[in-house]
Formats: structure tokens, C-alpha cells, sequence
């Protein structure tokens, strides 16, 4: 079983699949643990750029550069990551992860999304910051989320369909969501 999670920034995306790991026993991946596991081979100089982003802003920064999908800016990493989840069940977190194991039978992906609102309060409590400030934040992190991925993958990044769920986690508490994606996730995995 592997389980990508796609998400807005301030939805919670990131704890929710946390806990999707704890509750299921298995490993969980994000940029930091991945970029670990990476430095650990002997690839990390053609995987550097993938964990060490640096924000993409413009759609026509990524048609300038036309180095997406398939050039071996996406392809050593998607390799890497097609091998580290082959390894074991795993939760993974970001890094184009629905689009990277859009073909393996035992993949589920999810993308975790919440009002504009909700995300803002929830950014301007955790993180000590006006509304303001914390909007900004909020659309600047995800402005970078999406030209990341758009760079790697030729998609857009918050469409349902490139998603097996989509969950509005202001709907749901996080032990909610989590229970939620595993169910789905075993009755999917169940009829392949």
C-alpha cells in the first residue's frame, strides 16, 4: 500500500498523513526524510534540485526551461521514488507523488484542500502571524507547491482529477480524514 498525499498548504494535509502512517504501521515520507534517504545514494547530485526547490512562479518559467516530465530533471527522482516505494508501504507527502506512482496498482492518492478562510485562521494560529501575514504566507507557499509540481509533472497540481480522493479537512477532524483515506484506500486496493 502507498499513499500519496497532495495538499494545500494550512489544510493540515501534512499532520493528516502523519497520522495515516501511525494508524497503518507503516513508513511515512516527506521532503526531509526523502531528501535523508537520497543523500544516502549514489545519485544525490542529479536528485539535489528535487529536494532542494527553489520556488517556481510562472507557468512560463517552466515553458522556458522545458526540463519537465521526462528529462532527467523528473526522471532520476521519479525513479527514486518509484524504488523507494517499492521497498515498503509507505505514506508520502508532496514531491509530485500522485502524478511519480500514477501506475502502480497499490498506489492511492489524496489531495487535502480547505476554504481559503479556514486555512488562513489555522496558518495565523499556528504559526503567530497576522491574517494578513498569514494569507500571504498561505499564497506563496502554495503558489511554490503548484510550480513545483507543474515543473516536474506538466499538470496542474490541485485538479480532483489527478487524485483518487479529495477531502476538504475543514469538514473533518484530522482523525476524521485519516480514518477516511484508509478506508477508501483499502476498498480501492481490494478491487485491483
Amino acid at each position: 500500500m502507498i499513499i500519496t498525499i497532495g495538499r494545500e498548504y494550512g489544510s493540515n494535509g501534512y499532520r493528516i498523513g502523519e497520522l495515516v502512517a501511525k494508524k497503518l504501521g507503516i513508513r511515512f515520507y516527506d521532503k526531509k526524510s526523502m531528501e535523508a534517504e537520497a543523500k544516502k545514494s549514489d545519485q544525490y547530485e542529479d536528485l539535489r534540485s528535487f529536494y532542494e526547490e527553489q520556488p517556481i512562479n510562472s507557468l512560463l518559467y517552466v515553458i522556458a526551461t522545458n526540463s519537465y516530465n521526462g528529462g532527467k530533471q523528473g526522471k532520476i527522482p521519479f525513479e527514486f521514488i518509484r524504488t523507494l516505494a517499492s521497498k515498503e508501504p509507505c505514506v508520502i507527502v508532496g514531491r509530485a507523488g500522485n502524478y511519480i506512482l500514477r501506475e502502480n496498482p497499490e498506489h492511492v492518492s489524496v489531495f487535502i484542500h480547505a476554504p481559503e478562510d479556514v486555512k488562513v485562521k489555522r496558518v495565523a494560529a499556528e504559526e503567530g502571524l497576522s491574517e494578513r501575514k498569514a494569507l500571504h504566507k498561505l499564497e506563496l507557499e502554495d503558489k511554490a507547491r503548484e510550480g513545483f509540481h507543474t515543473y516536474y509533472t506538466d499538470e496542474r497540481w490541485d485538479l480532483a482529477k489527478g487524485y483518487d480522493l479529495c477531502i476538504d479537512s475543514s469538514v473533518l477532524s484530522e482523525e476524521e480524514a485519516a480514518d477516511l483515506i484508509i478506508d477508501f484506500a483499502k476498498k480501492k486496493l481490494k478491487t485491483v
